[in-house]
């Protein structure tokens, strides 16, 4: 059995980024320095960091996907807190209800 274990997000502005995590989308911030933050998102850790071990060019577009109990109050804590709503929620083709902002660092937040 295969299990998403962490996602690494590559961002210029680590301690930004961080507090994007923990207040926009409520996750828990475990960790946060200057080139590097650990949040906890369930199962899954979030790292954030400047760079990478490898190269990141050509691949861009992240979406990352959090399952909540009421995305109407999820997407209010976000707006709440200044993030830029991209997708009001909307039932989809596949029966979710989903609603999208914009994270730091051209990440998008369903």
């Amino acid at each position: 059995m295969v299990q998403l274990d962490n996602i690494d997000i590559i961002v210029r502005d680590v301690p930004a980024a961080a507090e994007f995590f923990r207040d926009a989308v409520g996750l828990e911030l475990r960790i946060c320095e200057e080139r590097f933050a650990e949040l906890g998102a369930g199962e899954v850790t979030i790292m954030l960091s400047p760079d990478a071990m490898v190269p990141t060019k050509p691949a861009s577009g992240t979406i990352l996907h959090f399952r909540v109990e009421d995305v109407r109050q999820a997407l209010e804590r976000a707006r709440g807190r200044g993030a830029e709503v991209l997708l009001e929620p909307t039932r989809t083709d596949w029966g979710w209800e989903s609603a999208m902002v914009a994270g730091p660092e051209d990440v998008i937040v369903d």
